[in-house]
């Protein structure tokens, strides 16, 4: 269900899955790694109204383990890369293009290079997952970034996209009514139908997206 790449390494899929919804990968050598991806294989998506979190958890010794806050992955956005290396460590997802800056480094000099970290993965219900991942402090460029895309919209153009996507959406769906149909409803067989469910449909979709994405920018990603 999920995999990881350090930059530089091979494609990492053997993961450890330590509950019914906690999964664990094994980073060896981790003061070599900088940035990690963390992604969906595809094979199985999340449950509905399910997401994940991802957690790195930093070997040092004689000190109590403690899992730090990467960010999360969901069926919207099945991907996301971490910086680990550096003074301070940053969390931007792949498809948002925004950045997170921890509070704390999670490169620690003087651990044994020999000593794995972990990277852990959580499954929860998605309004778990934004909750926490809400408590992440963005860069100030980052929300220099985010704040002057959402001035520079034009309300004209969204509103165009928005429309553009509901039509493109519902035309998949569109159909004449069947056999009999326009005796019952009084209407000749020119006429087009929509079902209700498709625009609940396109209309859940675009909450979600929303809800994890609050700038727009990948609201209109497939």
């Amino acid at each position: 269900m999920f995999g990881c790449i350090a930059a530089g390494r091979l494609v990492q899929t053997n993961m450890q899955q330590v509950d019914s919804t906690k999964y664990v990968f094994q980073l060896d050598d981790p003061q070599t790694i900088n940035h990690i991806v963390v992604f969906m294989t595809g094979v199985q998506p999340f449950p509905p109204g399910f997401a994940a979190t991802v957690h790195f958890l930093w070997p040092v010794p004689n000190r109590s383990p403690e899992w730090q806050l990467l960010g999360m992955l969901s069926n919207e956005k099945p991907s996301a890369i971490f910086k680990l290396g550096g003074s301070k460590s940053v969390a931007s997802t792949a498809f948002s293009g925004s950045d997170v800056m921890m509070n704390d480094t999670l490169v620690t000099p003087g651990v044994a290079a020999t000593i794995p970290a972990q990277l852990g993965i959580s499954v929860e219900p998605i309004e778990v997952v934004l909750a926490q991942v809400s408590q992440l402090q963005p860069s100030s460029s980052g929300s220099a970034t985010s704040g002057a895309l959402m001035k520079s919209v034009d309300p004209a153009q969204l509103v165009t996209k928005i429309l553009e996507n509901f039509y493109n959406h519902c035309s998949g769906f569109a159909g004449n009514l069947p056999l009999g149909g326009n005796a019952l409803f009084g209407m000749d067989w020119s006429t087009t139908f929509i079902p209700l469910k498709a625009v609940q449909d396109w209309y859940n979709s675009m909450q979600r997206k929303l809800k994890l994405d609050p700038s727009g920018n990948s609201l209109f990603k497939s």
